[in-house]
């Protein structure tokens, strides 16, 4: 989640899971108690529980190794939207504790399950695109009509998450094994392909964090993911504008790296 990724906002909520060594019903019990500790202790102070149920406490987060790889395999194999949306969420994973060597390897299980079925590039892509407009035909913000938010807009479907799947995706293609979205940018920009590209989209995105975080006097996780373009002046207004219009052509570059990636594969 945004945890893995260092880009949580003000109030953010849990996502974490475990991956163990050993093969037992003792490290299967262990693991499982230590699991829901961990997820009560955090809500306790402070960090709600994840509304998808991505925590240590629920099993299928919570693993030895070996049945990890499974899992993955699994993920790879299935085509549903869950399965794919839980395959992204691992890639973002970042290790607090432990040796990194077990999330990278379990993360190479990826680039060779794609090495061999390069179809699976297309499924993630798929669902990569799938985003909310955050700018209307005449260039107009598309705020929220009604609810608490009315006037507002949704910061993390129409921009932010844009960026960071379509970023994530590349990071995928190019077996780039940081987690954040600015490290990968980073990155991408070391390779010709991107260098161009990167920079105005680098730029774009701090300055979106910056809006976040800037402009967040919530109380509350959800309310964390909207802007009140009120509270905007015009050169902001114009500034956003311009950002949103980006995430379209973005998204328009990743799949062209996407299609030749497939080509490449094949």
């Amino acid at each position: 989640g945004s945890a893995g990724r260092c880009e949580q906002a003000v109030i953010s909520d849990q996502d974490h899971g475990i991956i163990y060594e050993e093969e037992s019903e003792v490290a299967v019990l262990y693991f499982s108690v230590f699991g829901k500790m961990l997820v009560s202790a955090l809500d306790y102070i402070g960090y709600p529980q994840c509304e998808g149920d991505v925590m240590s406490s629920n099993p299928m987060w919570c693993r030895s190794k070996r049945d990890w790889e499974s899992q993955l395999k699994k993920w790879m194999n299935e085509d549903t939207w869950k399965s794919l949306r839980y395959l992204l969420i691992f890639y973002d994973a970042r290790v607090v504790v432990g040796d990194t060597k077990s999330v990278q390897s379990l993360k190479h299980i990826m680039y060779q399950t794609i090495l061999e079925q390069p179809t699976v590039l297309a499924r993630l892509f798929e669902n990569t695109r799938h985003t909310v407009k955050g700018i209307g035909l005449f260039n107009q913000f598309l705020t929220i009509p009604s609810g608490p938010f009315t006037g507002y807009i949704d910061l993390k479907s129409t921009a932010i998450f844009p960026y960071v799947n379509s970023i994530r995706l590349l990071a995928i293609i190019e077996k780039i094994e940081l987690t954040s979205t600015l490290a990968r940018m980073e990155a991408l920009c070391l390779h010709e392909t991107y260098k161009n590209t990167m920079d105005s989209h680098h730029s774009n995105f701090k300055k979106l964090m910056h809006y976040r975080l800037l402009h967040d006097d919530s109380n509350s996780y959800e309310a964390g993911h909207y802007l009140n373009i009120k509270r905007l002046n015009k050169l902001e207004k114009l500034e956003l504008k311009h950002i949103l219009n980006d995430v379209e052509k973005l998204q328009r570059f990743t799949g062209i790296i996407v299609q030749g990636a497939i080509k490449n594969e094949r």
